[in-house]
């Protein structure tokens, strides 16, 4: 009679969960994938928003996380619709699917406001032009969380998914950390970063997930003499060949990020602490975390952690299988060092500015100075700090092959964007 008893309570309980269940699913919201959809989009020009467009789309496959659309139609200029190869889009789907649950442990979770289960990628025609000497792979813009185009969109580049498909899911998942950073000020849980940490936790995904774009940013990176990310947005020309800024701040973060995932021992955990911190200021996040790192607990300070990091970048490199990250020396002159920037030189006049720190690496006869603007100040406040230096070998004066190869690689330049909430690139 007991067990009987025991047998119709256990019934009722899973009659009672199985409703509850059932009445909870039935209660929720439910999202719909339409097989064919209008999406509102930007097109990029050279670096910048080319304007809105239209860009009717259909869905051609789902996963357990992505819903994929593709774009049908393009503007009068385009020379016929393009589908995706299917090499492109399953790799593509793959490998997001596959690392999603170790992104979304390090890096946090992610809204849901369309409430199908799924982000959505649209691949569409996102460069204007076709002799650009620059070129966007993907984006995403954080105003579709609250306007526009209600989800959690990223917008990934067609022919590039075509062609260069290997660095494109490295900007896919570059993207999706966005995507998640900015999921938490959409829900209110904290305020947006600063550009520069959002960006270097961008970085740190092709570190884990994307060796193709790890390695590019090395390359690029050992074509440099100027690194800063801290300030993202330079205005004024610095010393450093006549690249843009954005030649000097993926390099600079990426190298910057592995170099702390070398540190740590290889342990993704560096990345999570800094992702998910409660520290009040966005220097501190990264800071705190690199002070728990074995060797690193000696830090005293953000500029101390700058100046150890590229001291070691001097002595030992970075490599990352068969690529190394190295120094060069920076162009003898004047050079304008914005907060956070650093150069390595031979010589240094003394300067009685008390942001302009140094540090010596070697001894005389192979003696290297790393000089750091250690200002934090970002924003509309942010300004240089002159300093005059002189070095026995310069990046611009080095051999026509090397200098060859960088220039080359300026005029075919893979470069990221990031949104602020109202569709415009974010400055800092």
């Amino acid at each position: 009679m007991n067990r009987m008893k025991k047998i119709l309570f256990l019934n009722c309980l899973f009659s009672l969960s199985f409703y509850s269940c059932a009445l909870r699913d039935y209660l929720a919201p439910k999202g719909t994938l339409d097989s064919e959809k209008t999406f509102y989009g930007q097109m990029i020009s050279e670096g910048k928003t080319y304007g809105w467009f239209n860009v009717p789309a259909k869905l051609i496959k789902t996963t357990d996380h992505l819903a994929i659309y593709i774009q049908t139609k393009f503007e009068s200029d385009y020379k016929g619709e393009k589908d995706i190869s299917l090499y492109g889009l399953n790799k593509m789907a793959q490998d997001f699917d596959y690392y999603y649950d170790s992104m979304t442990n390090i890096y946090g979770e992610h809204t849901d406001i369309d409430a199908n289960g799924k982000i959505i990628i649209l691949l569409m025609k996102i460069n204007k032009k076709t002799d650009r000497r620059s070129q966007v792979l993907g984006y995403f813009n954080p105003n579709d969380m609250h306007g526009y185009n209600n989800g959690e969109i990223l917008y990934m580049d067609l022919e590039s998914a075509n062609n260069n498909t290997d660095k494109l899911i490295g900007t896919l998942i570059h993207e999706f950390q966005h995507l998640i950073n900015y999921s938490y000020v959409a829900s209110g849980k904290r305020r947006a970063m600063s550009s520069w940490l959002n960006e270097s936790l961008s970085e740190s995904t092709s570190i884990l997930f994307n060796k193709t774009t790890a390695k590019s940013r090395i390359d690029e990176f050992n074509g440099i003499n100027y690194y800063c990310f801290y300030t993202w947005d330079i205005t004024d020309n610095i010393a450093n060949n006549g690249k843009s800024n954005s030649l000097v701040n993926y390099p600079s973060a990426s190298v910057f990020m592995h170099w702390l995932y070398n540190t740590n021992g290889k342990n993704s955990d560096i990345f999570k602490k800094i992702a998910q911190s409660e520290r009040n200021t966005d220097y501190d996040k990264v800071l705190t975390a690199a002070q728990g790192i074995s060797g690193l607990n000696s830090i005293s300070n953000w500029a101390d952690l700058l100046l150890t990091w590229m001291d070691d970048i001097v002595s030992n490199g970075l490599t990352l299988d068969d690529k190394e990250a190295t120094n060069n020396l920076s162009s003898t002159g004047s050079v304008k060092l914005f907060p956070g920037a650093m150069i390595v030189v031979n010589s240094f006049s003394n300067t009685t500015d008390s942001n302009i720190v140094t540090r010596t690496n070697g001894n005389n006869g192979s003696q290297k100075i790393i000089v750091l603007n250690k200002d934090t100040t970002l924003g509309t406040y942010t300004s240089s700090k002159t300093v005059s230096v002189s070095s026995s070998v310069d990046l611009a004066s080095e051999s026509g092959t090397k200098q060859n190869i960088i220039e080359n690689k300026e005029e075919t330049q893979i470069i990221n964007i990031l949104l602020d909430e109202n569709g415009n690139i974010q400055k800092y």
